[in-house]
């Protein structure tokens, strides 16, 4: 009688019982556009409801009410108002510091907008062609290059090139 032996592996495996929770790209992006518009209805139901909320306490003639809401909602807008003002100041600044002393002056009262627009035409670098090269002959006769010190050597190096080069 043959014994029959199993063999066990000594690596444990692992039980291929794990759920993976697989969506497709798709579907995932049609949630996420559902999810937008619902928050985007959402935030306009809001401004509605407050906006008849405050046609309401106009009706009713309630002032002090409504002007304790307004100001509320100036309050919350303060931070945002600084932070810009602040930001203006340090942009025009810097557009002023770019224009010459004699015309700072002039355009300190000036928009931001435009005077960014002025401070672009005043700094704008007007382009110039390089020399053409090409078919000139040089005038400069340079001698033997041996005899010449290094910083000669340096300063005439493409002169010295050009005449070894075939023509």
């Amino acid at each position: 009688m043959s014994e029959e032996t199993t063999i066990e592996p000594d690596v444990k495996q692992e039980a291929d019982t794990q759920v993976e929770n697989n969506v497709p790209i798709s579907r995932l992006n049609e949630v996420i556009n559902e999810r937008n518009s619902l928050r985007e209805a959402l935030e306009s139901f809001k401004s509605k409801e407050e906006e008849e909320r405050r046609a309401k306490l106009r009706e009713e003639e309630k002032w002090q009410e409504l002007n304790a809401d307004l100001a509320g909602e100036i309050e919350s807008y303060k931070p945002y108002k600084e932070r810009w003002e602040a930001m203006d100041a340090r942009l025009r600044e810097g557009a002023l510091a770019q224009l010459p002393e004699s015309k700072r002056e002039k355009f300190a009262n000036v928009e931001t907008e435009t005077l960014l627009s002025i401070v672009e035409e005043f700094t704008e670098v007007e382009k110039v062609n390089p020399p053409d090269s090409k078919g000139t002959v040089p005038t400069k006769q340079v001698g033997d290059w041996t005899e010449m010190s290094g910083d000669e050597r340096r300063r005439n190096w493409g002169t010295i090139l050009e005449s070894y080069m075939k023509r």
